[in-house]
């Protein structure tokens, strides 16, 4: 028989997107689900929307709890479940009607314990955009605590096996923005990830998505970062500094591009230098191709 897998859906104020997310799950042509949306104390009327889908699909269950955060939805949603495969999905994300069962096809191998695959990126409209995520398999765990590049699209990106998650440990719920790297992280410390070579959902770009909200950002990283020094996951000293100094380059970037405070920026920038010197190579790579994409852009005008 076809393993059961639980969809879980954490849903704050969704009422614009949870109808358009809700009709992608139940067009998968993969069919043995349950569809578990978390309701976090909203107040837009979403429960409206979600009751339409619960009586029409007996599958789609809604559950409601007092606002406590996505990462205690998401566990919420995980501890009433019964899949042996769970995804985690955004209520305001979209899956292709192929995404669970290609997954399913690749996590049935005993080599992996997480799969994922790539995403195209939509506005508020749901029009695409010409941008891609595409992430990396295989042991993946320095490069996640490097930041070297897109990993793991995202939660909604995910079909993971429950025992798996038994044995990491939930979502953390002292965070929020970072709430699914760090699992990311704990994951790919117990096991290889394993990626479909293909584009099975949509990932929706809008006002309201909590990684715009860099001092929060700022906040769970710095968390996050020390919660993995605690957990002796860095394979030593050195490469821990390495991390690190990924890590605050990271919010420099943030604070001086979309946060647009120079000033901030350049305190991160510095505590990058300070607890790895040879991460100057990488900011000055970074301001020589920024100033060539200039100048090809001058050239062209």
């Amino acid at each position: 028989m076809s393993p059961l897998v639980s969809v879980v859906i954490p849903a704050y104020n969704a009422k614009r997107f949870i109808g358009e997310t809700l009709e992608s799950v139940l067009n998968q042509t993969y069919r043995n689900l349950e569809v578990l949306v978390v309701d976090d104390g909203s107040n837009d009327g979403q429960e409206q929307i979600i009751a339409e889908f619960v009586q029409r699909d007996k599958r789609v269950r809604h559950i409601y709890q007092e606002n406590a955060g996505v990462s205690a939805a998401r566990n919420k949603g995980f501890k009433a479940s019964k899949g042996n495969f769970i995804a985690f999905l955004d209520a305001d994300d979209v899956w292709l009607p192929v995404n669970v069962e290609t997954k399913v096809k690749r996590l049935q191998r005993a080599d992996v314990g997480l799969v994922h695959s790539d995403a195209i990126v939509i506005d508020e409209d749901s029009t695409d955009t010409a941008m891609v995520l595409r992430g990396a398999e295989g042991n993946i765990l320095d490069a996640l605590l490097l930041w070297d590049g897109t990993q793991i699209p995202g939660p909604s990106s995910v079909l993971v096996a429950r025992d798996i998650l038994e044995a990491v440990g939930l979502f953390d719920e002292a965070l929020s923005t970072s709430a699914d790297m760090d699992l990311f992280i704990r994951i790919a410390s117990h096991c290889r990830v394993a990626r479909v070579d293909a584009v099975t959902w949509k990932y929706r770009m809008h006002a309201n998505n909590m990684h715009k909200n860099i001092s929060l950002m700022e906040k769970d990283v710095l968390y996050l970062y020390e919660k993995t020094r605690s957990s002796k996951l860095f394979k030593n000293k050195k490469f821990e500094y390495k991390c690190f100094a990924a890590m605050y380059l990271v919010l420099a970037g943030t604070w001086r591009g979309d946060g647009r405070n120079f000033k901030r920026g350049l305190v991160f920038a510095l505590k990058a230098v300070r607890k790895h010197p040879p991460v100057i190579m990488t900011v000055i790579r970074k301001v020589m191709k920024r100033r060539m994409k200039k100048n090809s852009f001058e050239v062209g005008l």
